[in-house]
């Protein structure tokens, strides 16, 4: 004799598991509203990220640059340039390409 009724052979394996079917329609627009919602935290955070890292990157520029005029703004009490900061400048820039070099 079958189990289950009506003609139908039971296999219980129909009867449990993650199917949307067993869900009722509440459970279902639950699950979807928590994926949505999940994929668009994760978007909000990669976008917060980049922006933190758009903002280093410009604090970094802002504060080399105002260095590099500090440097090139010196002057003597005649008036002339001070050399020492235009040539500190110039062996940043010497060893930064030699690095670039050897790393290619």
């Amino acid at each position: 004799m079958q189990k289950g009724g009506k003609g139908k052979p039971f296999n219980p394996s129909q009867s449990q598991g993650n199917s949307n079917e067993s869900k009722t329609f509440f459970q279902r627009a639950m699950q979807e509203y928590e994926r949505k919602k999940a994929i668009k935290e994760e978007r909000k955070q990669i976008k917060e990220a980049k922006r933190k890292e758009k903002e280093e990157a410009l604090r970094k520029y802002a504060e080399k640059k105002r260095e590099n005029f500090r440097k090139l703004s010196q002057k003597t009490k005649w008036g002339q340039p001070v050399m020492r900061g235009r040539m500190e400048i110039l062996l940043e820039r010497i060893q930064k390409s030699v690095v670039d070099d050897t790393v290619k």
